[in-house]
Parts: structure tokens; sequence; C-alpha cells
């Protein structure tokens, strides 16, 4: 099926989705399923927001969708769209201005949250983008030297 990419908040308005610039071939879920939990990787600045309970209950409609087209729950591909995800946004966004320090702040941010998200995927075959840190702490302890 044909797919957005970029799918997330930013781009899905009452009127539509907009920003088709990024689209191609995705399995089914691809862009609907990791829609709340890619908040942490556009760094969380935009003022969007998904709690656990809202997550849990988008994952179980998308589920039972899932389940009544294709008997299989979208929701056991979670993990691996997420990581799919997080690569995507690397590729786009790394910064070429090295005047732009935001950017590259943003881009390492990123980078450690698929760090992060490949850690927890090879030891439980799923990614909780809920223990991710925000930008914002990221940025403190970047700062501090705790980052690289």
């Amino acid at each position: 099926m044909q797919g957005h990419l970029d799918y997330g908040l930013p781009n899905v308005l009452p009127a539509g989705v907009i920003d088709w610039q990024h689209h191609g071939l995705v399995p089914l879920g691809y862009d609907v399923l990791p829609a709340l939990e890619i908040i942490a990787f556009k760094g969380g600045n935009k003022g969007y927001t998904a709690n656990p309970g809202q997550r849990r209950r988008y994952l179980a409609v998308l589920d039972d969708a899932s389940l009544n087209a294709t008997g299989q729950p979208a929701s056991q591909n979670l993990g691996a769209y997420l990581l799919v995800k997080a690569l995507f946004f690397l590729a786009l966004m790394r910064p070429t201005d090295p005047s732009r320090t935001d950017k590259h702040l943003k881009w390492q941010y990123r980078r450690h949250l698929f760090t992060k998200g490949l850690e927890q995927y090879e030891r439980t075959g799923t990614v909780d983008t809920a223990l991710f840190p925000g930008l914002e702490e990221f940025a403190a302890g970047h700062r501090a030297g705790d980052h690289p």
C-alpha cells in the first residue's frame, strides 16, 4: 500500500493529511501504528503529547481493525516500525549547516533515541518511547557531558 512515510501529528489535520513529499510503498499499519509513539523522535517541542492511556487505546483500536482485516494485530510490528521511522528521521534531518547548533543538538537527540530504541528492541523485541528522555532533558545532559 502507499504510505506517507512522514505521517505524524504535525502532518495530520482535520481536513486531511499534508506534506506528501516523501511517500512510497509500505506494509499495512506502517504510517498509523507508530503515529503517537514518534512524538519523542520529533523532540516534543511542538506541544504534542500522548499519555499512556491514549497510546493504549489508540493501539487497541488499530489492533482491532487490523485483526478484522488481516487476522494479525498491527501492534506486533510497532518496535520494528519505530526503528525504521528513527532511521528515516536521522537521514532526513541530518544538519548540513555547522552554525545551526540547534539542528545539530536535535539530530544528536534523535541518534540517542535511535540507539536507546535499538537496545530495547534487541533486549525485549519492542520499543517503549515512554522511557525516552525529552529533548530538554537530553540537552541538559548533553551540556553536562552525559551524552556523546
